[in-house]
């Protein structure tokens, strides 16, 4: 498994000091029970805070692990979270990770997404939208391939082969964008081969992350994604205090350097602009 949301929800929970990690010592899908939480704080003390499964008591990784949720209630007397139901239950021995409602998690996976997004734009690619036909030279654009000029157009040479597509960039294409909400086209100067697929590479903002296991982009490094959403939490947090605690303000100010320094130190990958070239009535193909 790469790096998911839940490591790095993880991951900046702990940069912020929130995180409490402990062991259960026992539980259920919608509970967590800890003996060493027994006659500590007071009734409904994490209340909205959150609880992260760091790891499954048996090491194989097994549900719950990863999984988080908001905590809906605490009993002092049992040691007992009540929290949002997980797809299985909390065992004896789970590590658990718990944080208070000072950051919440419904906020930190919409930082989260603020974060990656301030981070720039991703080279995705896309192989399955399009597909060549017979007497067709123009092909409507995704809408995510609108933001701006897609960077190289593949065509598949060979077919009936899963593993070997025999991939070949072309360059006799040109881009017409549309207006919001319309198809923009991507139109060949000379007929391409028909039932071929179609490989798009293009720039976008990074996907949405909402659950546990969907993963950050392999572009970012996770340390720079980490970052990033220390950043953004100290910022909402900051703002939302109105810059009255001068121990975050300063934590804030760190947090931009450190930014600074890890996004020149973990470029994102940017994969370069192909000249293109093209000679009157030829389609020409030029190899990376």
């Amino acid at each position: 498994m790469g790096y998911c949301l839940w490591h790095l929800v993880r991951d900046a929970y702990q940069q912020l000091g929130q995180l409490q990690v402990a062991r259960a010592t026992g539980g259920s899908a919608t509970t967590v029970v800890d003996s060493s939480l027994i006659h500590t704080g007071k009734e409904d003390d994490w209340k909205d805070g959150a609880v992260i499964v760091l790891e499954d008591a048996g090491g194989s990784g097994a549900a719950p692990e990863g999984e988080f949720a908001r905590v809906s209630g605490y009993a002092p007397g049992s040691g007992t979270l009540t929290i949002e139901s997980l797809s299985a239950a909390v065992a004896e021995g789970d590590v658990y990770g718990l944080v208070t409602a000072d950051y919440p998690l419904g906020q930190m996976i919409t930082l989260a997404n603020l974060a990656l997004r301030k981070l720039g734009d991703l080279v995705l690619v896309d192989s399955t939208t399009l597909d060549t036909a017979g007497l067709k030279t123009e092909y409507a654009a995704a809408a995510a391939w609108k933001r701006r000029r897609p960077r190289r157009v593949d065509v598949q040479t060979r077919t009936g082969d899963a593993d070997d597509h025999r991939w070949q960039t072309v360059y006799d294409w040109a881009f017409v964008p549309a207006a919001a909400g319309s198809s923009g086209l991507i139109v060949f100067r000379t007929q391409p081969s028909a039932g071929r697929d179609l490989r798009v590479w293009y720039e976008d903002l990074h996907p949405d992350v909402q659950g546990y296991a969907d993963l950050i982009h392999e572009t970012i490094h996770p340390a720079l994604a980490c970052a990033a959403l220390v950043e953004s939490a100290l910022t909402w947090q900051v703002s939302r205090l109105e810059g009255e605690n001068e121990f975050l303000v300063q934590r804030l100010n760190d947090a931009r350097v450190e930014l600074e320094r890890l996004t020149q130190r973990h470029p994102i990958w940017k994969a370069s602009r192909q000249a293109r070239m093209y000679l009157a009535g030829v389609g020409v193909t030029k190899r990376s």
